[in-house]
């Protein structure tokens, strides 16, 4: 919304007058026209103009014409100037508020253009982002919709960490991609029941690499590319694939490294019941400062047992 959207219509309109009015008695104190003040009249035409386009700018400069022409004159003021110069001068101000409000229409115009263009974009970068994070779940059939729940809190936990609405949103989008590089893991391994062999593990512990590589191929990923890649980093270094540390894993992976962890543990997989949320928690809690970073730990735990209403509802919405 712009500046004008947020200003309440009576005021706009008493901001015009007030600077008419202004003009006015300034030129009046100044001893009356011709007067070079007379040009402070062009202060409410030019803020007419932005705020209500070339009507806004026609009407302004009709009145303030008026105001500093004919109205001391039909008052009986000293100091008036003859019809000439008040008809000079009347074109001027129309002219100017007409030719400012229509430029600001069209600046308006452009930049509603420009923000439809924007929803747009964002929309297909979130339905890439669906349709890749649905290829990669579609190969592992025990996540259901795994994607979408830490979609969500990650986004959460984001605006959790002070992060704008914006930038929240961006986090939960991209989380959704944090494991589109299994689709290159072979499907014995990424499917297999039992435990992984030490090779089997070297692979799939590739997924990282393999996301990031996926995601370097197209623009509006930034955010997705560094999560994919560092998700699973441990905050004591004993993570994959690049043994970072601390504040050197990028924040939005820290993030969707608690995320994905507490979603995981809280769904049922063929080879374990899930946990319940408050035991989910409670293990999240024991590693935090060796897997999770504890700050966010802390602000995950507390949102979550603070609301844990408002937390079903958006996951049971997604």
């Amino acid at each position: 919304m712009t500046i004008a959207g947020r200003v309440p219509g009576t005021v706009r309109v008493g901001l015009v007058v007030a600077l008419g009015l202004v003009a006015f008695v300034v030129v009046r104190l100044a001893g009356g026209s011709p007067s070079p003040l007379n040009h402070s009249g062009y202060a409410a035409i030019l803020l007419a103009a932005y705020l209500y386009g070339w009507r806004g700018g026609l009407v302004a400069g009709i009145g303030l014409a008026f105001f500093l022409g004919r109205l001391p004159l039909m008052l009986g003021l000293p100091g008036t100037e003859s019809l000439e110069s008040t008809v000079i001068r009347s074109l001027a101000f129309i002219g100017v508020g007409v030719l400012t409000g229509l430029l600001f229409d069209r600046a308006r115009a452009a930049a509603q253009g420009w923000r439809t263009a924007a929803v747009t974009i964002a929309s297909r970068e979130h339905e890439a982002m669906i349709a890749l994070a649905r290829g990669a779940e579609a190969k592992d059939t025990d996540t259901a919709d795994h994607v979408v729940r830490v979609r969500t809190l990650a986004e959460v936990l984001a605006s959790g960490t002070g992060m704008d609405e914006q930038r929240a949103s961006a986090v939960g989008w991209s989380a959704m991609l944090h494991d589109v590089g299994k689709l290159h893991v072979p499907d014995k391994i990424l499917l297999k029941p039992g435990p992984l062999t030490a090779a089997e593990w070297k692979i799939m512990r590739q997924h990282t690499i393999w996301g990031a590589e996926i995601l370097a191929q197209g623009e509006g990923f930034e955010i997705a590319r560094i999560i994919a890649r560092s998700h699973h980093e441990n905050w004591d270094g004993s993570g994959y694939p690049d043994g970072l540390r601390t504040d050197g894993i990028p924040l939005e992976a820290r993030i969707v490294r608690v995320c994905d962890s507490f979603d995981a543990m809280t769904s049922r997989r063929p080879y374990k019941e899930p946990l319940t949320e408050e035991s989910a928690l409670e293990e999240i809690a024991r590693f935090a400062g060796t897997q999770f970073d504890p700050e966010l730990v802390r602000l995950f735990i507390d949102s979550m047992r603070a609301d844990l209403t408002r937390a079903h509802d958006r996951l049971r919405a997604a």
